[in-house]
């Protein structure tokens, strides 16, 4: 087995091996969670702590790699950003950490991976 075959195994298996690790990643934020949850934290201030640190680390980022390529800021651009804002992580994250802190960690898991197949079924109804 030469060096050459395991380079085109690791480019072929990359992909695979990085959903493995993603899913895997997943599982442990599911259970370091649920465990938080349990001790007493109440779900709402760990979705703040979340968002907030989450601004903290790509903040930066966005602002020194993304300013020369961003759109003109207008009222419709920022009221687009506050609405997927709002959505996306606000409600999705309280959500699914109330459910998780009134289930079991298996099942709230198993819900946060149906939501793309429930995801294609609205779209396909509301069509």
């Amino acid at each position: 087995m030469s060096i050459e075959w395991f380079k085109r195994v690791y480019v072929y298996t990359k992909p695979f091996i990085l959903m493995i690790l993603l899913q895997a990643s997943y599982a442990v934020y599911g259970l370091v969670v649920k465990s938080a949850l349990n001790k007493g934290l109440n779900h709402y201030s760990f979705s703040v702590y979340r968002n907030a640190y989450a601004a903290l680390f790509l903040g930066p980022f966005a602002f020194f790699l993304e300013r020369n390529v961003r759109p003109k800021m207008t009222t419709s651009i920022f009221l687009k950003i506050m609405l997927l804002g709002l959505l996306g992580p606000v409600i999705d994250q309280n959500l699914f950490f109330a459910g998780l802190d009134l289930t079991t960690t298996t099942f709230a898991m198993a819900m946060r991976n149906i939501v793309p197949a429930i995801t294609f079924v609205m779209a396909w109804i509301f069509r």
